[in-house]
């Protein structure tokens, strides 16, 4: 009784016991709570020591504070049934101590130390004693704490490895192995020895865990629910370590907050087409320049335009560029008020064959976006540049054609798409985290070979 299994692994060690019944014996494992009685001092058999005994008519087996010896206090001649192996091991919280978990205030009369099977994980259980609720076990696994209870009920495929019900909750199969006591102190209602070996299934749905064991003689269904170190330190008013890793049974605090998100890409949605509806995306000027020789250092101009309220303004440029280059200084001009906008843009188009075939480099269109300008009357100003202006007359062609046209109010879309990486990348990185977690929690599960 009360052997609660808190760590197996796939690396643990040991055969697995196969065809284990599924049901619970029909008498309770844990003793009916009693009405309080006082707690009672004897002297130990062994040393002589003092030993306060806590659960008086409930508690089987006491531990010698004093040399560590294990006493069944069931006996009336308090024989010895384990002469202490080792010296007396601290607890992170000391048998006598009370707290107040779950609206319950608790002592703890019992304290012990098991492993898996060949030793490499490790975990503590405390016996806690409450004359009006009996008992229950806080168990520690690296600075994770669970408050177990045993069940005094039928479990259906217990021990089995799958999805199984207790509780109205569906438990996950998590792990199977052993878990062996390696050493007691305090008092137990049952007859606790270093020599306990037990076969274990454990089962999780975070915060709570379903645990069953099983030796010889009786199987024990537990069921366990996660409790903060935070609480248990505060409770007890001691100092505890803070978990590094996943908790077998700590609910994954990476929830992806996919409410959030899905109102946010819709905010943003409903924002970005809002703007496509309002925008005037009006095609103020398109103009067609002939570029010649004659034309180099002279500035063209396109029409004269009025813009009736502020807006951005978009200069796209195309031209039938081969093997040849273009460069265009250009000036939106505010014929009232003689304030420009200037922008520089260039375009270059080659292509050819090689050994590797053929190729192709540049291009012959180009846009540009200006932020928004006041409204106002203006004209765009055309300084160009070409190869032909440069090349003789004989390796260019007479004339090279550009045409410019001028929007008005563009709709933007980059905001809007940069709005939705940043949004996206919320939840992935929630995602990655959660994995992450999930798999640290994992790792500390699997079968015994």
């Amino acid at each position: 009784m009360g052997r609660l299994p808190l760590h197996q692994s796939a690396t643990v060690g040991g055969m697995v016991m196969d065809g284990e019944p599924s049901t619970v014996p029909s008498s309770e494992p844990v003793p009916p709570p009693r009405a309080p009685g006082r707690p009672r001092t004897f002297a130990c058999p062994n040393c002589g020591g003092p030993v306060t005994l806590r659960a008086v008519g409930q508690s089987i087996t006491a531990t010698c504070s004093q040399c560590s010896s294990l006493i069944d206090v069931a006996d009336e001649n308090l024989s010895i049934i384990q002469t202490a192996r080792s010296a007396m091991q601290g607890a992170e919280i000391p048998i006598g101590a009370r707290a107040r978990l779950k609206d319950v205030d608790w002592e703890v009369v019992g304290y012990m130390r098991r492993c898996d099977g060949p030793g490499d994980f490790q975990w503590t259980e405390y016996l806690l004693f409450n004359p009006y609720h009996g008992y229950c076990f806080l168990a520690e696994e690296y600075g994770h704490w669970t408050l177990v209870k045993m069940l005094n009920r039928d479990v259906p495929g217990a021990g089995d490895q799958g999805w199984i019900d207790a509780n109205g909750r569906s438990y996950q199969f998590f792990g199977k192995g052993f878990a062996r006591t390696t050493y007691v102190a305090g008092e137990f209602f049952w007859r606790a020895s270093t020599s306990d070996v037990t076969a274990v299934t454990d089962y999780i749905a975070p915060p709570y865990r379903l645990m069953v064991e099983r030796n010889d003689e009786e199987i024990i269904v537990s069921e366990g629910e996660y409790i903060d170190a935070s609480i248990v330190a505060a409770a007890f008013n001691v100092p505890l370590p803070t978990p590094s890793s996943a908790g077998v049974s700590q609910v994954n605090p990476h929830k992806p907050a996919l409410t959030i998100i899905v109102l946010a890409v819709i905010a943003a949605t409903m924002l970005q087409f809002t703007s496509l509806a309002i925008s005037a995306n009006a095609l103020i000027d398109r103009q067609t320049y002939n570029l010649t020789p004659a034309d180099k250092g002279k500035t063209l101009s396109s029409a004269s335009f009025r813009l009736e309220r502020e807006g951005n303004v978009e200069i796209d440029t195309y031209s039938s560029l081969n093997n040849d280059w273009l460069e265009l200084d250009m000036a939106l001009v505010n014929i009232e008020t003689n304030q420009s906008y200037s922008v520089f843009r260039a375009l270059e188009h080659y292509s050819g064959t090689d050994s590797d075939g053929a190729w192709e480099e540049g291009g012959n269109s180009d846009t540009v976006l200006l932020p928004p300008v006041p409204p106002g009357t203006y004209k765009l100003l055309i300084d160009p540049d070409a190869g032909l202006f440069s090349k003789p007359p004989s390796l260019s062609a007479s004339t090279q054609p550009v045409t410019i046209a001028i929007r008005y109010d563009v709709p933007i879309w980059s905001n809007y798409l940069i709005a939705m990486a940043l949004l996206l990348i919320v939840p992935a990185i929630s995602m990655i985290r959660r994995i992450t977690f999930e798999k640290s929690r994992w790792e500390k599960g699997g079968v015994a070979e």
